[in-house]
């Protein structure tokens, strides 16, 4: 299965005003997501960081998920969208996702 990650709010939050470089990890939520990569799932995390800015977020999203022992296939920059809603028929909540 084909699995795509959304980044903030999903696997790390901010305890303050949202500045990449002191994003905190959710270790379970991480873990949760490496059991997928562990049952033969293809894990692309994906995120709108820079979208918006045009700054280069990459060496530092790259960082963290090494420093946070993400196991992943892919990381998508700069081709998800800045939205405030997503509707779709295959979407899932990060919070309803991770109380299972």
């Amino acid at each position: 299965m084909k699995i795509y990650v959304d980044i903030d709010e999903t696997i790390c939050y901010y305890a303050g005003d949202r500045n990449y470089e002191n994003a905190i990890p959710y270790p379970e939520r991480i873990k949760r997501i490496n059991q997928l990569y562990n049952e033969g799932n293809e894990i692309t995390y994906y995120t709108a960081r820079g979208v918006t800015t045009g700054i280069d977020w990459r060496a530092v999203t790259l960082a963290q998920l090494d420093k946070w022992g993400c196991r992943y296939h892919h990381l998508s920059m700069y081709e998800k969208p800045n939205y405030d809603l997503l509707i779709c028929d295959k979407a899932i909540n990060s919070e309803a996702f991770f109380k299972k």
